[in-house]
């Protein structure tokens, strides 16, 4: 599948100029945040910096977490544990791996997929890129045998 606009754009910034495959670059990845537990599995994973480990954790994210989500039962867990509301981030230390704050930057991001591959909470996903590449009324044909754009993403 031929690059969007959006995924050349993205791919003259890549770090080394050139990539082994360009196969979903250029996707929409759509992080949830209600989801992510913090692992930071998508920042070591991802080629271009664009997740990366905080060094801080945010317990009103927990607390203001949809109440069915991973982050609402611990939430509702925190609320049941805690004495007094807090007062905002709180520094984790090194050793914690987990429920760290991702820093995500769009501006960074090559659309490549491999956060979402990388994700053991499902808490990131790659939609198909905009269809930027091809003029607005235009309507192409997939080629025989070419891959659905659900298929290029992630």
């Amino acid at each position: 599948m031929p690059l969007t606009h959006r995924g050349r754009e993205i791919l003259s910034r890549v770090p080394a100029g050139t990539l082994q495959s360009t196969v979903g670059v250029g996707c929409e990845i759509v992080r949830h945040e209600e989801l992510c537990v913090g692992c930071g599995k998508c920042a070591g994973n991802c080629p271009s910096g664009a997740s990366e480990r905080g060094a801080l954790f945010d317990v009103n994210q927990l607390l203001d977490a949809p109440a069915d989500s991973r982050r609402g039962a611990l939430g509702g867990a925190l609320r049941r544990l805690m004495r007094h509301e807090p007062d905002g981030p709180v520094e984790v230390p090194e050793r914690v791996t987990v429920y760290r704050t991702i820093v995500y930057d769009n501006e960074k991001c090559l659309g490549c997929g491999t956060c979402v591959r990388g994700c053991p909470a499902e808490a990131i996903e790659a939609r198909p890129p905009q269809a930027d590449a091809a003029p607005t009324g235009s309507v192409h044909a997939a080629a025989p045998g070419a891959p659905a754009p659900e298929e290029v993403c992630a």
